[in-house]
């Protein structure tokens, strides 16, 4: 679909340097023509222009309703792939609520629609949960100013990229969270 918009937006822009050329060539008064042949020439230019603005308009609203239905597009599928987590969401959350000592390994399942979506977007995380990692400040953002590159951390939060691109980066710190160690 982007690529349709491309050509659409390609086309927009053919059809305005004809339409600029067109001016340039065909000026509505032209003092070495007779006014006959002038008439003719300016009504075809005229024309010429009249269908230009006419085909302007057209891929304008093309590429609205493209742009719309690529937004609808994207929100189903984004939908579709969450669905059971977005269900579900509001009972565990009411849950929780009620019985605080509900163990949380029953609820990791419902996070299984996240994993499918980061995958299915191409991104990938960047480290592990609580993995020991040399500090690298494009990949990482230290929770201390202090932290120099290559200094040894643990990872408390994934980061994520899509290729070389960082979306977002891993959250590091020197220590692992107070009653947890690395095994």
């Amino acid at each position: 679909m982007l690529e349709q918009i491309n050509h659409i937006g390609f086309g927009l822009i053919l059809a305005i340097i004809i339409y600029i050329i067109l001016r340039f060539i065909f000026p509505k008064s032209q003092e070495n023509r007779s006014i006959e042949n002038q008439s003719t020439i300016s009504t075809d230019t005229e024309h010429k222009i009249k269908d230009l603005e006419l085909q302007c308009q057209r891929l304008r609203e093309e590429l609205k309703q493209q742009s719309q239905q690529l937004k609808t597009d994207l929100q189903v599928e984004t939908f579709t792939q969450l669905q059971t987590l977005l269900c579900n969401y509001p009972t565990v959350k009411k849950m929780a609520l009620i019985k605080p000592d509900l163990p949380a390994k029953n609820l990791v399942s419902l996070f299984t629609s996240l994993d499918n979506l980061i995958t299915s977007w191409g991104y990938t995380v960047i480290g592990e949960i609580w993995e020991q990692v040399n500090y690298n400040p494009q990949l990482h953002q230290a929770d201390s100013d202090d932290i120099q590159e290559g200094e040894l951390v643990y990872i408390r939060f994934i980061g994520y990229q899509d290729g070389v691109t960082v979306l977002y980066p891993a959250k590091v710190s020197r220590t692992l969270p107070a009653g947890f160690d690395n095994n």
